[in-house]
């Protein structure tokens, strides 16, 4: 059946869902060589510049604190992060990447970018840049409070 004979076609959210889907197995196949899943890699690339609480870095992610916290515990567990106390509240932790955890989470990017770069070009460059755009606009304006990822 063709794209537009199917009758879905017209659904913008099973479209867009097709297309995480798809995108997401892309990338975690990618990852496989890295042993971290993409949820641990989106944590890890926040990690890379910006020193932050847990809290602080749940928030960014737009994944459940909950979440976050068994996603850094795997992390610290693979030995890629420590959480260390933050000097300005003693209850809350910060954590930062390894010198390993750099490494891993340098080589994660490189293969899901590869994975993205294939995928992205399939379009043509008007289309790509268009594309991009959209969901940017989506992720960061209209839907930039919508709730964060809440499973692990």
């Amino acid at each position: 059946m063709e794209g537009s004979e199917h009758p879905l076609a017209g659904d913008v959210n099973w479209l867009l869902n097709r297309a995480w889907l798809g995108f997401g197995q892309r990338k975690m196949a990618a990852l496989e060589e890295t042993g971290v899943s993409l949820k641990e890699h989106f944590v890890m690339v926040a990690l890379l510049d910006s020193p932050m609480t847990q809290l602080e870095l749940s928030t960014l992610v737009k994944i459940d604190k909950s979440v976050i916290s068994a996603t850094l515990d795997t992390l610290e567990v693979k030995g890629l992060v420590v959480r260390t106390p933050d000097p300005r509240d003693r209850r809350a932790r910060r954590p930062m990447l390894t010198p390993r955890g750099r490494k891993i989470c340098q080589r994660a990017t490189l293969v899901t970018q590869k994975a993205e770069e294939e995928l992205l070009g399939l379009l043509d460059p008007a289309q790509r840049q268009a594309f991009l755009d959209v969901l940017r606009y989506y992720a960061f304006s209209e839907f930039a409070d919508a709730p964060g990822f809440t499973r692990n």
